[in-house]
């Protein structure tokens, strides 16, 4: 009796899906760079179900919904994977901070296909009073078929005027549902 060839067809097709291996954890790295900026962001899990790019500033770090600390900014995360973390700034100063993120940059370049992030370059500016914290919502996601052990992204926070800050302020930018 022999093997219809649909039969064999299906099976040589699926065999490479079969023998694939899980695709391995990402190592992921949020670095920042300042410029004219007088404080540090540091990322946090987020507690809770939050929306996306939810944006305050508010009294204290008790009122952020923040779980732990992502120590080193670093992570690890599997490809088709979404993760929201929140952007903290504590504003230690006696003046409130202005400040735009210029847009990222990732490292290694041939990595960036198949990796997204809704995070906070999106020609906006920003400000936390004196003694307040800032904090964001955002998302970065691997695709499927994402190639690559390590990812790092890279962005420059940069401190602006409280002028040049009110051209680039308004209602709170959404992202697309």
């Amino acid at each position: 009796m022999r093997t219809p060839r649909h039969v064999l067809l299906a099976v040589l097709l699926a065999l490479p899906l079969a023998c694939a291996a899980a695709a391995a954890p990402v190592e992921v790295n949020i670095r920042w760079q300042y410029r004219d900026f007088g404080a540090m962001v540091e990322i946090y899990e987020v507690e809770g179900n939050r929306h996306l790019w939810e944006t305050r500033s508010v009294a204290g770090m008790d009122e952020v919904p923040a779980g732990e600390r992502i120590e080193g900014s670093s992570f690890t995360m599997e490809p088709g994977r979404r993760k929201r973390f929140l952007l903290v700034i504590r504003n230690e100063s006696a003046a409130t901070l202005y400040f735009f993120a210029a847009p990222h940059v990732v490292d290694p370049p041939e990595y960036a296909l198949g990796f997204g992030i809704r995070c906070l370059c999106i020609d906006h500016a920003f400000d936390v009073g004196p003694g307040e914290v800032w904090y964001r919502v955002v998302q970065l996601r691997l695709s499927p078929d994402f190639d690559g052990d390590r990812l790092t992204v890279t962005h420059t926070i940069v401190g602006i005027d409280a002028r040049r800050a009110e051209l680039f302020t308004g209602p709170p930018v959404e992202p697309d549902q």
